[in-house]
């Protein structure tokens, strides 16, 4: 039997706490190991119950921030999978987050079914964006100039300095980053190209250090910076 998916659930609403656990109880491969109510205890959850996945609200009991957790967990936990679920919908804030390292971005009026199904995917590597979300993106990388994103540390060695000026990709891994911009897992783009996943692999490990960036939300903002990708 495949291990359940360990979910974590950070907001400091306990009524959205415990609707929430009362909701994934019914889902047979989902596992929630925790609760937290501020940064600080997200971070401590996080080093102790090693969730896959956190649902993150962005403000957080004791005037704490949920962005500054997402960006903790990234930098420390980079395996651990996040998905901001919050009330505000301002494109700031929306931006934020998916740049400090969410896999992804959904508001709390969101159905049960695509809350659920979006745990699923971003396990998998995938980035889920609801519409709103994905606007603030696309508008973002459209009308701003290149900033600075949070080093690689193979980047950080070969003196490459992030998105500004990166070594170019070669044409498979090219072709790999696109397959990451569709939200395609491993295994997918492996099938997709028809190399072996550990392959798929070693490429993405490639495009992170030549972007400069730590996972493929940082991949993606890049690229699309660029005019690599099209997010359209």
């Amino acid at each position: 039997m495949t291990e359940p998916i360990r979910l974590l659930i950070v907001d400091d609403h306990k009524m959205v706490r415990e609707g929430l656990r009362a909701f994934f109880q019914f889902a047979e491969d989902i596992l929630v190991v925790g609760e937290a109510d501020t940064a600080t205890g997200a971070l401590q959850m996080t080093r102790t119950l090693a969730p896959d996945v956190i649902l993150m609200d962005l403000v957080l009991g004791e005037g704490s921030d949920g962005i500054h957790a997402i960006t903790e967990v990234a930098k420390d936990h980079p395996q651990v999978h996040m998905i901001a679920l919050s009330s505000y919908t301002d494109s700031e804030r929306m931006i934020a987050a998916i740049k400090a390292g969410a896999h992804g971005f959904l508001q709390k009026t969101v159905e049960p079914d695509e809350l659920l199904g979006a745990i699923r995917q971003v396990v998998t590597g995938k980035i889920v964006l609801e519409p709103l979300a994905l606007a603030a993106l696309r508008e973002s990388t459209a009308n701003t100039r290149p900033e600075p994103l949070p080093t690689h540390p193979a980047a950080a060695q070969s003196g490459m300095g992030g998105a500004a000026s990166p070594e170019p990709l070669t044409p498979r891994e090219r072709d790999v980053l696109n397959c990451l911009s569709k939200g395609l897992a491993n295994k997918q783009i492996g099938a997709e190209l028809g190399i072996t996943e550990k392959t798929v692999k070693v490429h993405v490990s490639h495009i992170l250090a030549k972007l400069g960036v730590y996972d493929r939300t940082g991949a993606i903002l890049a690229a699309a910076r660029l005019k690599w990708i099209d997010l359209s």
